[in-house]
């Protein structure tokens, strides 16, 4: 018997978490659908009708409270389930998720199984891999997500040293709470904690801006020697 692709849609504004689950869900018989905001992603849900829509929280023009809110008042989206993936696991968050009519909370950095059982329960569906997978095709795809996450990092090179250099704490905040929830799953597990050091500084009453510029130094040195080491440098 065959079955047809499970339909699921990313809502996130992180080009890398969007990347990192469309290659997590690209091995199983899935279609993936990326929006980058809430007003999108109404409209590719009108448009799509996915079986199943993952959604963050913290996004430009339209949040992911809003769009779920919106969404459950609209009859042909109402009964999609939706996974609210979210980089903020504190109490008031999850609980304005699930008011807003989210089925499930699921905290960054994201544990990739649980989030697959999240969708199987969800959908009634069991996933399927494309092909046998392999340990090396794990292998390969952790490096492809390496791949991916160092590609774009000199953009957020870029955006952290211009947010330190103005004292930007609503910018240089979004930027490491972005790449707290990503950085394990893409291969990066110390650049999630030491995002984690930086969240708690930048909530300090005196912001020490000296040590967010040494973590940050040790961020990018830390993904640069990884470089060397994935070319085989």
């Amino acid at each position: 018997m065959s079955y047809k692709p499970l339909n699921i849609l990313i809502v996130d504004d992180s080009d890398l978490t969007r990347s990192s689950l469309t290659k997590l869900f690209s091995d199983y018989d899935c279609n993936i659908i990326t929006s980058i905001d809430g007003l999108d992603g109404i409209q590719k849900s009108l448009t799509s009708k996915p079986d199943i829509i993952l959604l963050d929280i913290l996004m430009p023009n339209l949040d992911g409270i809003k769009m779920l809110q919106v969404i459950k008042i609209i009859d042909e989206l109402k009964k999609i389930p939706v996974i609210v993936i979210s980089g903020n696991s504190n109490r008031t968050n999850v609980f304005a998720s699930l008011e807003a009519g989210a089925d499930k909370v699921i905290t960054k950095p994201i544990d990739e199984d649980a989030l697959i059982k999240a969708v199987e329960e969800l959908t009634k569906r069991r996933l399927t891999y494309k092909s046998n997978k392999n340990e090396l095709t794990v292998d390969n795809t952790i490096d492809e997500l390496k791949q991916i996450y160092i590609k774009a990092f000199p953009q957020k090179e870029i955006q952290i040293n211009k947010a330190i250099a103005e004292r930007d704490k609503y910018a240089i905040g979004n930027i490491f709470h972005e790449l707290k929830g990503v950085s394990a799953s893409m291969g990066f597990p110390e650049v999630t904690e030491i995002s984690k050091m930086i969240e708690l500084a930048l909530n300090s009453e005196k912001i020490d801006w000296n040590f967010i510029r040494h973590q940050t130094e040790e961020i990018i040195s830390l993904i640069e020697r990884k470089t060397f080491s994935l070319n085989g440098e």
